[in-house]
């Protein structure tokens, strides 16, 4: 019961964590469905950011600052959801920018980007690297 109470309150606190006009600023976050980043703060398996199934993105896509366990939703002026989509489910953003609003039905921030880099997912069978 003292885990659960902890995880909800850890959950809550995730979704208040940013406030308008706060500065963001991620690197190598990776890019994710909004019910997927929500499961993966409740049971801290992060491994659920990159295998979460194509069809739960018609929720909506995030990005997921690991570090801090917080998730947010890019505004689309300044940055477009095709580049969201090419990093999705195994590809990271860097991303500057400032929070400009909070969603009042499901408490996300929404950042303002200035400045984004795409890193798309790799390819299948792209790492050549020493085995």
């Amino acid at each position: 019961m003292r885990a659960l109470v902890l995880l909800s309150l850890s959950f809550a606190a995730t979704a208040f964590a940013a406030e308008p006009g706060e500065e963001v600023e991620l690197s190598s976050a990776p890019v994710t469905a909004l019910s997927c980043a929500q499961k993966a703060v409740e049971t801290g398996k992060l491994d659920l950011l990159t295998a979460c199934p194509l069809e739960e993105t018609l929720k909506g896509l995030v990005v997921f600052d690991v570090a801090e366990m917080t998730f947010y939703r890019m505004d689309k002026k300044g940055m477009r959801t095709s580049e969201l989509e090419r990093a999705y489910g195994g590809g990271s953003v860097d991303i500057t920018g400032k929070v400009k609003s909070i969603d009042k039905k499901d408490k996300v921030p929404l950042v303002e980007v200035t400045e984004f880099r795409v890193t798309p997912k790799p390819k299948p069978g792209a790492f050549k690297g020493c085995l």
